[in-house]
């Protein structure tokens, strides 16, 4: 069959194959709405006012110059390479730029956080912010009232870093020794008991090197510079037994009245209170007052471990070179109140460790309300009288003030101490000074000759007698 090839294009067909060809690029380049909405204007079934015809043909208008821009670019665009390896590539140098910078930024945190962890670390060495059980409350280590120190000339010191350059004991050791532990490996006191004179023992608690070290810089620089009440005998330099009695020789009817329990009596809270007075901060305060209380402690072992268990508050261990100070300043409210009350009513007192004497000339002294507002003081104090141990002495019976009799104006040893000295030197005489140090468990010599310088102290008429007797005591 011959195939049909017109020498001439058919007019009609080209104005068709024309508007395919527009109908095309009308819809590719106005988009289906567009051209929708176009073909329904030109065909009349949409028809619009003058003013939404001209509003219309500015937006088409503002359509053909965005999609002619399109347009073009998409045909820029035909010409190129393919560019997915090159978006590939940029894709790739941003993840490994966002990890480079994930990894940096994680650096820096661990560095800070490091920083943050050692800065808390020193601080804590030198503001600790936990000493044990029951000591975290009230541990700020800042401030302190300085001119108070300054008047008492007193070290102005901050936290645990003062204290270790004052004491050249560390910082880490400082927190060692008063951080307390209800059930401790280590006990920084050596305990044991001495017998009373009158029956009954002692509890002693004697510090270690290093806790006698840092008790000891606490006494000599900071206890020893602040002023005692002068009633106020015993642990004073200068000061002795004798002195006690020697205020009191005159008396006619003298009272004596035992405090109980002393230095067991003293605890935490109010060595604590005591250094905060001094002008000290809470937090150094408390390490103050760690240092220099202890609770009692018994052993007990635990799968073959040694352990050394606390029993109730701490207090101040009969022991430690800083109790006798501590408990005369503890003391100076008490001391001030009965010092005056005695005062007001004729009487003198004074006060030896826990035995408090008063004594007046007249031996028709009111003693009964004397005893009632002595009585009242010290329970307001909070100390506690042993009343087995409250005694009245008038002339005619033996007064003794801490150990010494004071008959008639004159003091001297007890009939009972020289029977016991007596006894003492027959023996040394009798079985010779090896014999007798080992039977006391010290050196007889030295001790006789202590008793002897002692006995010279109090009454030298009694002790020239015994010198007399066996010249070796001299």
């Amino acid at each position: 069959m011959p195939i049909f090839k017109p020498s001439k294009l058919n007019p009609t067909f080209c104005k068709m194959a024309n508007d395919t060809e527009n109908w095309r690029e009308d819809l590719r380049r106005l988009g289906k709405e567009y051209f929708i909405i176009q073909e329904m204007l030109r065909t009349g079934f949409l028809k619009l006012t003058p003013d939404d015809l001209a509003i219309y043909k500015n937006k088409l208008k503002e359509l053909n110059q965005v999609n002619g821009e399109i347009y073009k670019l998409s045909q820029e665009l035909k010409g190129l390479d393919d560019i997915t390896p090159l978006l590939e590539e940029i894709r790739k140098n941003r993840i490994a730029r966002v990890k480079a910078e994930r990894l940096i930024k994680k650096a820096e945190r661990a560095k800070a956080k490091q920083a943050h962890t050692h800065a808390v670390t020193e601080k804590h060495k030198s503001q600790p912010a936990y000493l044990g059980e029951k000591f975290a409350e009230k541990l700020k280590f800042e401030g302190g009232d300085f001119e108070k120190l300054a008047q008492n000339t007193l070290p102005a010191l901050v936290d645990l870093q003062d204290l270790s350059n004052a004491t050249g004991i560390s910082r880490e050791k400082l927190q060692w020794l008063c951080y307390h532990r209800q059930a401790a490996t280590i006990d920084h006191y050596s305990r044991f008991q001495i017998p009373k004179r009158k029956g009954g023992f002692r509890q002693i608690s004697s510090p270690k090197p290093l806790m006698r070290v840092a008790q000891s810089w606490v006494l000599e620089n900071v206890l020893d510079k602040i002023p005692l009440h002068e009633a106020a005998v015993a642990f004073r330099a200068g000061k002795s037994i004798v002195d006690n009695a020697e205020r009191h020789k005159e008396g006619q009817v003298i009272l004596r009245i035992d405090l109980k329990d002393f230095f067991p009596s003293v605890r935490f809270h109010r060595i604590k209170g005591l250094f905060t007075s001094l002008g000290y901060n809470y937090g150094l305060a408390t390490v103050f007052a760690l240092l220099c209380t202890d609770a009692a402690r018994i052993g007990a072992k635990l799968y073959d471990k040694q352990y050394f268990v606390a029993l109730g508050d701490r207090y101040l261990p009969q022991g430690a070179c800083t109790s006798p100070t501590l408990t005369n300043l503890i003391c100076r409210g008490l001391d001030n109140r009965l010092a005056k009350l005695a005062e007001a009513h004729g009487w003198i007192y004074t006060r030896y460790a826990d035995d408090l004497v008063f004594s007046h000339t007249d031996k028709e002294a009111d003693l009964k309300k004397l005893m009632g507002l002595v009585k009242m003081i010290i329970k307001e104090e909070t100390f506690e009288i042993n009343e087995e141990k409250t005694l009245v002495m008038r002339g005619h019976q033996r007064q003794t003030v801490t150990g010494i009799v004071i008959n008639d104006g004159t003091l001297r040893l007890s009939r009972r101490d020289i029977r016991y000295f007596r006894a003492f030197l027959h023996q040394y005489t009798l079985h010779g000074a090896e014999a007798m140090s080992q039977k006391i468990g010290k050196d007889a010599t030295q001790y006789g000759r202590g008793y002897i310088a002692f006995m010279k102290m109090v009454n030298p008429t009694q002790a020239e007698k015994f010198i007399a007797e066996y010249a070796w005591l001299g």
